[in-house]
């Protein structure tokens, strides 16, 4: 998706911004090659990976492989979001969160044939179909390798209240620097006055 099909009150705030040239991993290794050191450094750290799972017909370059929600004192969410396909039970099967809980993401990731930089996750939370909140979490910069990255988000804390509780739905997106979509979804949660467990005492 380019920048022209994303919404502009979806963009990132710093999206106007000009952006210099991308370099692929191939120039990034060519420069400063008289310094052994630095150029030793570049190697390890930009691998190749070109011949992962997935295989060179898959064009993807960022992969989400789970997320999962990190409750205090409680068992993970987890959510597989490959293939692609099980996305769909993110909408249609919400999770729960107490209010007052404090909770943290860890978003599970690949990134394959070439750098990506400036990765960010975006959301947009709705409640009866008026966005309550935006939020834009810089990931940050990786090079390709075949082992997965992983990202905890900082803690947060559940609303809390009448009219905190209730349904949400939310639109995630994946971006990077370039405006590059890696990902999109939609998931949706409930804030509850207690826990499900707590509920059938």
């Amino acid at each position: 998706m380019s920048k022209k099909e994303i919404p502009q009150d979806e963009l990132p705030e710093d999206a106007t911004n000009i952006v210099g040239e991308k370099k692929s991993k191939e120039e990034l290794l060519t420069l400063d090659q008289d310094d052994e050191s630095l150029n030793r450094w570049k190697k390890s750290l930009i691998k190749d990976n070109t011949e992962d799972e997935y295989g060179e017909n898959d064009k993807r370059q960022v992969i989400i492989k789970e997320l999962r929600v990190i409750v205090k004192d409680r068992e993970d969410i987890v959510f597989e979001m490959e293939p692609e396909e099980k996305l769909k039970n993110l909408k249609k099967n919400p999770f729960v969160l107490k209010e007052g809980s404090e909770y943290r993401f860890k978003i599970i990731f690949i990134v394959r044939k070439d750098i990506v930089t400036g990765l960010k996750w975006m959301n947009f939370v709705y409640k009866k179909g008026i966005r309550v909140d935006k939020s834009n979490e810089m990931i940050g910069s990786y090079a390709p390798q075949s082992d997965p990255y992983e990202y905890l988000t900082p803690m947060e804390t559940a609303p809390s209240g009448m009219m905190a509780r209730g349904q949400y739905k939310a639109k995630s997106r994946f971006l990077d620097d370039d405006l590059n979509s890696h990902l999109e979804y939609e998931y949706a949660f409930r804030i509850k006055k207690k826990w499900p467990e707590e509920e059938k005492k």
